[in-house]
């Protein structure tokens, strides 16, 4: 996994190194509206990019991050048309945990420039409690 951080040194987000050629994966919001950004990775290693280094995909909430020198492996990535609800997934949150898909729903999130709705995000029960979460 991979910090997000402003210059500041304020953690914005997480992502995952998708290739070897050092593409980072993250959310639209932990970039979005920094002219500059710090990514670190285990080992004490960070490299700073510029915002010319950030694709950013805001309808999607992600963002793709040219980065070098961070030495991880990237994290194998599937695409699905759909997910069944019922189905388990692995998240990083905190730790690799199980989640089950309880279903899609529509979720909107605030960027600088205005509002972004996401249709079908997963609605998902993490942990042993099988509280919902998004």
């Amino acid at each position: 996994m991979v910090g997000v951080h402003d210059l500041a040194g304020r953690p914005r987000g997480t992502g995952f190194l998708a290739d070897h050629h050092g593409t980072v994966i993250t959310s639209h919001e932990a970039v979005d509206g920094l002219a500059r950004l710090v990514l670190h990775a285990p080992g004490g290693r960070t490299c700073v990019v510029d915002a010319d280094a950030v694709t950013p995909l805001p309808a999607l909430d992600l963002a793709l991050v040219r980065s070098e020198g961070l030495g991880l492996d990237p994290l194998p990535v599937t695409a699905r048309d759909r997910v069944a609800s019922g189905t388990y997934v692995t998240l990083a949150a905190g730790c690799w945990r199980e989640a089950r898909v309880l279903g899609a729903t529509t979720v909107t999130y605030t960027a600088t420039d205005r509002f972004h709705r996401l249709d079908d995000a997963l609605e998902l029960a993490i942990g042993t409690a099988g509280r919902d979460a998004l």
